[in-house]
């Protein structure tokens, strides 16, 4: 019996040890997590909108600096083209992260779903909501 105590309570811990990892790190100090989906949806709309010139023109400089509304699109289309096209969102997040340099900022992530594939979409924003990058990957 206390082999099966030991067995349930080391259950236990491992499902809240991955629900806790499930939830990210904080976000950086003012920022909301509501604005930092609502804006990340935005941009996931406009990726899937075909809308690559107005996803370059919100960048920040150094992002538009290695990129171009061409690279966008190649980039999206080439991380989506197994998946089929957006259905719905199913869930979504908002976690905190930090550069190597330092530099805190936000990442919106939307898991959803496509025609054939599942797809996260991570849309990250620096601490004045000005898109820093994205990453988008099919499940």
């Amino acid at each position: 019996m206390k082999k099966k105590l030991w067995a349930l309570a080391a259950a236990l811990l491992a499902c809240l040890v991955v629900l806790c990892a499930c939830k990210g790190n904080p976000l950086p100090q003012g920022m909301e997590e509501d604005k930092v989906l609502q804006q990340g949806r935005s941009v996931m709309e406009l990726l899937n909108q075909g809308a690559w010139q107005e996803i370059y023109d919100q960048m920040r400089a150094d992002a538009q600096e290695t990129t171009s509304p061409e690279a966008i699109e190649s980039y999206m289309n080439s991380a989506v083209e197994k998946a089929g096209t957006f259905e719905k969102e199913e869930d979504s997040m908002a976690t905190g992260q930090k550069l190597d340099s330092g530099e805190q900022y936000a990442t919106a992530v939307f898991y959803c779903k496509h025609t054939e594939k599942d797809v996260v979409y991570r849309i990250a924003f620096d601490t004045d909501m000005v898109l820093m990058g994205l990453e988008i990957q099919t499940k």
